[in-house]
């Protein structure tokens, strides 16, 4: 009897070989999705370009059998503010929620289509399990839109665990123990703010602001002071080359040309703008940020306080990248702050690491509740 559990988990072993091993980070900006002893095997912006809809009402009107999408991921980025009237660019999810179910369907099912075209040792004969990222501040509502998603593309079994979590097991926290970590992630839809312990969180809040916001912040920037109208990629392509929000004694005299259209004339023209103006454009939508970290500092348990002293402030997601942020965090709330190495791929490579520890996986699930 007592080699009963070790054969039934060699059984275990051996059955996933016929089936994927599936991590997904759907988020408002960029999905990832990862596989078990593969890697990341799709990377791209949350995006699809389909057609238009057509606005017939009353009886002669046409039975609407779903739009059909023309392009998904970097190829509807591109399409983005440049597509013809008959084609709508979409971003199924806003804020880290779906907000266009039929266009998320059509992209997961996308997503699983093409990993099913993987080669692989054995055939994958039966259907994957998937494990989700999703916020903390999900409802029940939102859980079950999750998980019908994955389970009407082929998914057999869909775990929900909460960004925060999984970016805590990205970076090595251990969950068996209690101690704490404050991880804050920066996304493209929502800024999250939380307190991991013992595989859960303890305090967590997330608000609306993100690196969306910062690049609307420098398009509205722009249009008030030099009366020109930019795109959202223009200003996405300046935050990454001139982004900062700390500023140094030697500041230096790096500037960009940016195109757009003049709305006094409505001619092309084009400006040059410095650093100093970048972040005189993006300061305010950051100190939001920075005012969550406090606010969930303050509901911290003391006990937990040691901790965060000894590990500091951990900076997650792509938008932690704009220059300076953590310095600006560490000078705020006097807690060392850091960004971790490959900060976009934090969420995903901790799905990685359930994946391969049973133990862990079990621990965090359970501590969770989502997967249920």
């Amino acid at each position: 009897m007592n080699g009963f559990p070790n054969v039934k988990l060699k059984v275990v072993d051996f059955l996933s070989n016929f089936y994927w091993d599936m991590g997904v980070d759907l988020g408002s900006s960029n999905s990832l999705v990862l596989l078990k002893d593969r890697g990341i095997v799709i990377d791209e912006p949350t995006m699809i370009a389909r057609l238009r809809k057509k606005r017939w009402s009353g009886l002669s009107a046409p039975k609407w059998k779903g739009a059909t999408t023309v392009a998904f991921g970097t190829k509807a980025k591109e399409m983005l503010n440049r597509e013809p009237n008959q084609i709508e660019v979409v971003s199924p999810i806003r804020n880290g929620i779906i907000s266009d179910l039929e266009g998320i369907e059509s992209l997961v099912g996308h997503y699983l289509k093409l990993i099913y075209e993987i080669p692989g040792k054995y055939p994958k004969i039966f259907k994957p399990r998937v494990i989700v990222s999703v916020p903390g501040t999900i409802t029940d509502v939102q859980k079950r839109a999750v998980r019908s998603v994955f389970l009407s593309a082929g998914a057999r079994e869909v775990i929900l665990i909460e960004g925060i979590v999984l970016a805590a097991v990205g970076v090595g926290l251990p969950m068996a123990k209690s101690s704490g970590l404050m991880v804050v992630d920066i996304g493209g839809g929502k800024t999250e703010v939380g307190v991991v312990s013992m595989g859960g969180v303890v305090v967590g809040k997330g608000i609306k602001t993100s690196g969306g916001d910062v690049d609307v912040s420098i398009m509205n920037y722009i249009k008030m002071k030099y009366g020109l109208l930019i795109g959202q990629n223009t200003a996405e392509k300046v935050k990454i080359e001139l982004g900062s929000v700390w500023e140094n004694g030697s500041e230096s005299k790096k500037t960009v040309v940016m195109r757009g259209r003049d709305l006094e004339s409505g001619l092309p023209k084009s400006i040059k703008v410095g650093e100093s103006e970048i972040r005189e454009a993006i300061i305010f939508e950051v100190q939001k940020i920075v005012k969550l970290i406090k606010e969930e500092l303050d509901e911290t348990p003391p006990e937990l306080m040691e901790d965060l002293l000894k590990r500091g402030i951990v900076l997650v997601g792509r938008g932690s990248l704009l220059g300076g942020i953590d310095r600006l965090i560490e000078k705020e709330t006097k807690i060392s702050t850091r960004v971790v190495d490959d900060a976009g791929m934090t969420i995903i490579r901790g799905c990685e690491k359930l994946m391969a520890d049973n133990e862990l996986f079990s621990n965090v699930r359970m501590v969770s509740g989502l997967g249920k």
